[in-house]
């Protein structure tokens, strides 16, 4: 798999390239939102991921902390599905 990768500058212009697992909209919500990684690792030998809620102003786009707790309840559903397909498709490739 291909990773992609973009470039994340914070407040005090600091960047970070970081890699892009997913980005997508949830309409109910009317907002876009992005799951990606560091490629860190836990205590436990897991990646470690991040999501965020990007917000437009002034024709630039910026990723904001997720607060609302409706946003984080879907944000995890989707994070659910991602690693139950990808365990699927492992499992899959493995008995090809």
């Amino acid at each position: 798999m291909t990773q992609k990768l973009i470039t994340l500058v914070n407040g005090i212009e600091e960047v970070s390239e970081v890699e892009l697992l997913c980005a997508f909209e949830i309409l109910e919500l009317e907002n876009k939102y992005i799951i990606y990684t560091k490629n860190e690792k836990d205590n436990s030998g897991n990646t470690i991921i991040y999501a965020g809620k990007i917000i437009e102003e002034n024709d630039k786009q910026y990723l904001v902390n997720i607060e609302d707790g409706i946003e984080w309840d879907k944000i995890k559903e989707i994070m659910k599905r991602m690693a139950k397909y990808n365990t699927e498709v492992a499992v899959n490739a493995n008995a090809a």
